[in-house]
This record gives structure tokens, C-alpha cells and sequence, in this order.
């Protein structure tokens, strides 16, 4: 036997093996594709969790913080193991998508994303139920998923976890009196935010606290549930960021809020498994119904 008829013969084994895996999985299998979104004409990094079987799925937008050093891919792979599809992405001039960054810049690029998954075409495309879709976010991003439903009457539900409201007491979160976070500083070192600078950061959150306040836009939750998860930390403190803003969502008319605190760190390292269980136990409870 020549070294061409050993390699046909390779070639139909691993076929026979994929028709065999493809057979035992379904004709939907769950997977994971790359993907790239656009904002203001700038291509935006990105990729899907599919869940298995042919749906349409409920779906999550997961959003990451600032700058994005954790970005949650666990609660991505468990919560695609009940269902859901998870979408997740680089806001522009983060991580190699083009643009550059700033807060208001991450608001859009939500939004952006959202209306490409909500689209009747793509969303068939991706196996969506453009019906379910919510936006989970840590950190940055937990402001980023509150904001998302707030400026969205599509989002279904949203949570944050240990999420901060950039536009604080129309202060903003760097110039806050009570920080020991050296936000400034710490800003001046995002080498992977394009375009981006401690001087950015502070000048963005004084001049647009107003409209980056989440609290100014509370009543437009219209009734959607929420839940905001605390961690109890110096880096999000409670008192400027999660109690106001729990307190004027819980004080819209026909409010469903729900609030969980894991005494952890900002990033939840020793309660990953109680933080992925509650969120998904949220999402199925309020969110999966169409």
C-alpha cells in the first residue's frame, strides 16, 4: 500500500469518526465560533457559546469588567450545559478591537451588540430566541448589564455582580472622596484600552457623570427583573455604588429585584460555584420564559 492510499484510508476513518460523534450529539451539537460585532464601523472581537440542540435558545451578552483581566469563560461553559447560549466580546479598543475605549463608548458597543443579536436573520442564524436575551456583567460590566436592559426594552433581565455605577452621585467613581482605590493611577497602566488614560478615565467620569448615573435611568427598568450580586469590597463599595442603585430599582413601579451578597473578593475566587449557581438559578427562574 503507497503513502496516498494509507492517507485515503486516514482521511475515511476520521470521517467515520466525525459522522459517528455528529450522530451521538445531534445535528446541533453544542459549540463555540468566533465572531465579530460592529460598532460605529469599528470591528469588535468576539465569540458564541451554542448550546446544544437546534433551539432557538435563550441567550446571555456576558460582559467584562475593567479592563477585563477576569472575564467569567467559566459561567459561559456551565451556563451553556443548561441551555442557554452565552455571547461575549471586547468593547472597541479593548483587547484588540478597533476604536478606542472609553465608558460611553462601552454603553454603545452593548447596545450594538444587541440589536445585531436581535435581528430576525441572525438570530435565527445563531440558534437566538431574540425573545430572551439578558445581560450578565462584572465589575465595569456589571454597569455595563444594568445599563444594557436600562437603554434596551428587548433585555429580558440583567445581573451584576459586584458592579459599579460609573456615574456614582454624579461624581463618578474616580473622583469619589472615599475611594482607596488609585483609580487614576491604575488607569495610566491599561495598555490593552487603545487610546486610554488615567486622564481619559477622570475626565469622562466628571464631565458625563450625569449621564453615565445609572440611578437617573432606574424608572426605565419597567417591571424586568434584576439582580445585583455585592462582594462586600473596597474595590466597588457598597455604600457609593450597590445600595443607592438597589434602592432605586427596588422603589420603581412593579419592581422584581433581587440582592445577594457572597462575602468574597472582587472577583469571587472562593465562591465561584455559589455565584454560577445563583445566577443561573435567577436566569432560569426569570428569565428563560418566553
Amino acid at each position: 500500500m503507497n503513502k496516498y492510499s494509507q492517507l485515503l484510508l486516514i482521511l475515511i476513518a476520521l470521517s467515520a469518526s466525525f459522522t459517528t460523534y455528529a450522530q451521538s450529539k445531534g445535528e446541533y451539537p453544542a459549540s463555540t465560533t468566533e465572531h465579530t460585532f460592529t460598532s460605529e464601523g469599528k470591528r469588535m472581537s468576539g465569540f458564541i457559546y451554542h448550546a446544544e440542540g437546534k433551539g432557538p435558545h435563550p441567550t446571555v451578552l456576558l460582559l467584562h469588567g475593567y479592563p477585563g483581566n477576569e472575564k467569567n469563560l467559566d459561567f459561559a461553559q456551565n451556563l451553556r450545559k443548561n441551555g442557554w447560549n452565552v455571547v461575549f466580546f471586547h468593547y472597541r479598543g479593548a483587547w484588540g478591537s478597533e476604536g478606542e475605549f472609553s465608558f460611553r463608548n462601552a454603553e454603545q458597543d452593548v447596545q450594538a451588540v444587541l440589536h445585531y443579536l436581535t435581528q430576525a436573520d441572525r438570530a435565527t442564524q445563531l440558534r437566538i430566541n431574540p425573545n430572551i436575551i439578558s445581560t450578565v456583567g462584572h465589575s465595569m460590566g456589571g454597569h455595563m448589564a444594568i445599563a444594557g436592559i436600562l437603554d434596551n426594552p428587548l433585555v429580558k433581565c440583567a445581573v451584576s455582580w459586584d458592579g459599579a455605577n460609573l456615574g456614582a452621585k454624579s461624581v463618578g467613581f474616580i473622583n469619589d472622596p472615599k475611594t482607596t482605590i488609585p483609580w487614576k493611577k491604575y488607569s495610566d497602566t491599561l495598555f490593552m484600552l487603545k487610546g486610554w488614560s488615567g486622564d481619559k478615565a477622570q475626565q469622562e467620569t466628571t464631565l458625563y457623570a450625569n449621564e453615565l448615573d445609572l440611578i437617573r435611568r432606574s424608572q426605565q427598568v419597567n417591571g424586568r427583573a434584576i439582580m445585583l450580586v455585592g462582594a462586600n469590597t473596597k474595590v466597588i463599595p457598597h455604600a457609593l455604588h450597590i445600595a443607592p442603585l438597589l434602592s432605586a430599582l427596588k422603589a420603581t413601579k412593579d419592581s422584581n429585584i433581587t440582592y445577594q451578597l457572597i462575602d468574597d473578593d472582587h472577583s469571587f475566587s472562593n465562591n465561584r460555584d455559589k455565584l454560577i449557581a445563583i445566577t443561573s438559578h435567577f436566569l432560569t427562574t426569570n428569565c428563560a420564559a418566553q
